[in-house]
């Protein structure tokens, strides 16, 4: 017995000291963060000087802070404009790469491209994309305007000045997401599309059911586990949109603030602007909303995600 109980003690040491490099690149680099995070958020700290504690007086300056809300505004615009876009998207392209055509090899790797190219080098092809003298953009609507022209009607296009219009700030960012990103969610779903039983169209067809009722009653409910876990980690990662907004405007977050996020706020207020416990606190706050959707989505998930076949 007692031997029994010291070689599972053993296992137990031998298993938690293989562990051990993890927990501490895991508590130095994430845990300890987070709750001194946390910690600075409750006091006024201009990095350069002492620090005063005010409690929960940065939450409530960030209440009436008009930036704030507009980066918050600002955010929640690109998450509703390119989550559902870029999801919708992404189940089109995954069922075109699951039919038989041609080619459908070099399409998957052509679609998943966009998403493995480093993030900053993307988007500094896209300004030059959008730049008004010598963009892309601009050069295809001189030729439409020239076409249009040849056959007699007369259309004025451009050229157009689009990192400069503040209406076209996040249209302009919601593309950029939805071209980055909706070939690893097509290849996500792909890979559930290769997994769902070919019984169930056989059946389907034999009663009569067309390509759009195949699609409605088969292949979305049975794709909906990896649709919950994309709509998941896609709200997530477009409440953190920043690194876009930085380059595309060259480090101001678009015309007249037009694309201020939470993050680039955040980024503003600790490295620009030196406020510690402010830019913390905006932090903890779009922390606790990632985290209030995602429970959200956890209830809900239970009356649309089917799990079975």
């Amino acid at each position: 017995m007692r031997s029994r109980l010291g070689k599972r003690i053993r296992e137990n040491v031998e298993a938690y000291l293989y562990l051990l490099p993890a927990f501490v690149v895991l508590g130095v680099f994430t845990f300890y963060p987070v709750v001194r995070a946390f910690q600075i958020s409750l006091y006024r700290w201009p990095v350069i000087g002492a620090k005063t504690f005010v409690g929960f007086g940065n939450y409530l300056k960030l209440i009436g802070d008009r930036a704030f809300w507009m980066a918050l505004r600002n955010t929640s615009y690109y998450v509703l404009g390119s989550v559902p876009i870029t999801l919708a998207l992404a189940i089109l392209v995954a069922v075109l790469l699951n039919s038989r055509i041609r080619g459908r090899v070099i399409a998957r790797v052509a679609f998943f491209i966009p998403y493995i190219t480093p993030m900053v080098a993307a988007t500094v092809v896209w300004r030059w994309i959008y730049d008004r003298d010598y963009g892309l953009l601009n050069y295809l609507l001189e030729l439409l305007e020239k076409a249009l022209g040849r056959v007699g009607l007369e259309v004025n296009l451009g050229p157009v000045d689009w990192l400069n219009r503040p209406e076209l700030a996040i249209p302009i960012l919601i593309i950029i997401g939805v071209w980055q990103y909706v070939g690893y969610q097509a290849i996500i779903l792909l890979a559930g599309l290769q997994n769902i039983d070919r019984q169930y169209y056989d059946a389907a067809k034999v009663d009569g059911a067309n390509a759009w009722h195949l699609f409605r009653h088969i292949t979305v409910p049975l794709l909906t586990p990896q649709i919950f876990f994309l709509l998941i980690i896609s709200i997530i990662g477009a409440f953190q949109l920043f690194t876009q907004v930085f380059i595309l405007f060259v480090g101001n977050p678009g015309p007249r603030d037009s694309a201020m996020t939470i993050v680039f706020y955040i980024y503003e207020k600790a490295f620009r602007e030196f406020y510690m416990g402010m830019a913390s606190a905006a932090a903890y706050v779009l922390f606790g909303i990632i985290f209030l959707l995602t429970l959200i989505q956890f209830r809900l998930s239970r009356r649309w995600v089917f799990y079975g076949g």
